[in-house]
Parts: structure tokens; sequence; C-alpha cells
């Protein structure tokens, strides 16, 4: 169990035409027949593109062992029908920032949502999804990242996003689990003022007890047009496709910090070693 002060919203639309809607997403989360939670977002009208939303502070706070799968819902608050196809919450507390905890989940969804009954329903339950542990098996990887908007110092005018490839590989002590690369994808790929969701098969089951015990996750950028993250989410998924069981939280960094990436040093840090949750 864990105290959720924090909270955050990652989905991404489906790859069709209007999958985005110009009404805004709205989130509630209902413990013990009071709702915790009642906010909107915006800025979602894009078909095959991924958002990263945040509350930064919930008042009152919550203990995520309180919620059921009933609990969360996810809606559109108007007539322009929504067709997201994945959808994840997760939050952490304001005392333990780098722990990110897995809290619902759903993929693969085929259905919109809108006020007009003709075109979906309102909203729809997310499940309860299990945080895990060290020694939950996991089997594919998602990466959610946003790209700042502005980074001033060496990213003058704004100039955040990147067109280089970047890379992501995992070791499980010295056995190497993962490595892909992310170059084209149908989203708006690492450019500013974006969130993408990017899902990976690992090369070979692993858990994030084997990554502790001397292995290491690094993010690396394979071209010299400099990026700079504002943050970044790794987590661990238990089944090899569809919707998870588990889901085990990898890196957490909510601020990524005042470096960017590129492969000139002066620019930034061509690759960065990424801590891995505690737990």
């Amino acid at each position: 169990m864990s105290t959720i002060d924090v909270l955050w919203l990652a989905y991404l639309n489906r790859d069709i035409d209007d999958s985005g809607t110009g009404d805004s997403v709205n989130l509630t989360i209902n413990v013990d027949g009071e709702d915790v939670l009642d906010r909107s977002f915006g800025s979602n009208s894009g078909d095959s593109e991924a958002y990263l939303n945040t509350v930064p502070q919930l008042d009152p706070p919550f203990d995520s062992a309180t919620l059921t799968d009933s609990s969360v819902r996810i809606g559109v608050r108007g007539d322009d029908a929504w067709g997201p196809g994945d959808i994840m919450v997760f939050g952490h507390s304001l005392a333990a920032t780098e722990v990110a905890v897995p809290l619902a989940f759903e993929t693969e969804l085929t259905d919109f949502m809108s006020t007009d009954p003709s075109e979906g329903p309102l909203t729809i339950p997310l499940r309860r999804v299990d945080p895990g542990n060290s020694n939950t098996v996991i089997r594919r990887i998602l990466l959610l990242v946003h790209t700042q908007w502005s980074g001033g110092g060496l990213f003058p005018g704004g100039d955040t996003g990147t067109d280089s490839a970047i890379q992501l590989e995992v070791f499980a002590g010295e056995n190497l689990v993962l490595r892909e690369e992310i170059d084209d994808t149908s989203q708006s790929d690492l450019e500013r003022g974006t969130s993408n969701w990017y899902v990976m098969d690992s090369l070979v089951p692993f858990t994030r007890g084997e990554v502790q015990a001397g292995g290491r996750i690094v993010l690396s950028i394979l071209g010299d047009d400099a990026w700079k993250p504002q943050m970044l989410f790794v987590f661990g998924l238990d089944t090899a496709s569809g919707r998870p069981n588990q889901m085990v939280s990898l890196v957490s960094r909510p601020f990524w910090g005042p470096r960017g990436m590129s492969t000139d040093t002066g620019e930034g840090d061509p690759a960065v070693t990424l801590q891995v949750t505690p737990g």
C-alpha cells in the first residue's frame, strides 16, 4: 500500500482518424463512496499521439490499497468522441518522489467515449493493476517520456526536441535483456512539448531484482541533434501481450535534471545510466 499525493494520467490515442478529441478528458477516483479526484485535462486532439498529465498535489491524498476495479473512471466532457487505445494511471508519495506506483491500466481499447450516447459511453472504468515487486517476471517494457517545451541555456528558442533516434538498454546482471531503438513511429517522436508512449518486448524475461543485482538501465541518443526530456518513467509488464496483471516501476524521473542528451558532448550526454527504482 502507498499514500498517493501526486497522480499521473498517461494515454495513447488509437492510430485511426478522429481518435483524438477537442473536448476535455475527465478522470475521477472514488474511495469509499467519496470522490477524492475529479479533474479534467485538455490538449488531446492528436490521432495516434500520447499524453502525460499530472495532478501535482492531491487534497486529500488516498491509500492505493483502498482502490477497487471500479474506483477509477475516465471519460470525455463533450460530444467530440474520444478513442484512446491505452491508458495508465500511476502516482507517488511526496515523501518518496522517486517511486512511481502503478494504479490502473487498460490496453487495446476499441470503443469511443462521448456525451452523445450514440457514439459511445460517457465514461469507462480503469481496472486496478498490481504494482508487483522485485521478483515479478517482466516480459515487456513501457517507456513514458515528455520532452521539455523550452530548455534555455543550450536550448535557446525552445529547441528541446530531436530528430535523432534514442535507444533503451536493460541489463539483468551482465545479460542484455532489452535493446530497443526508437526512431520513427506513428507518434510525434521526441518533439518539444510532446509526450510519447513506447512498448518494447524484452529479449528474455527478467526481474527488477536481477537488474538491481549488478545490472543497469541505459538511455542513449544516437545523433547530435540535442534532446532535453522533462520527465521519464520506465515500467515492466508481466505479460507478453495484452493487459498486464502486474506492472513494476523500474525508473522514475519526474524531473529530468539540468543537462540534455547529444552525441556532441558540448550539448549533452550521449548516454545516461538511469537509477533503478528501489524496492
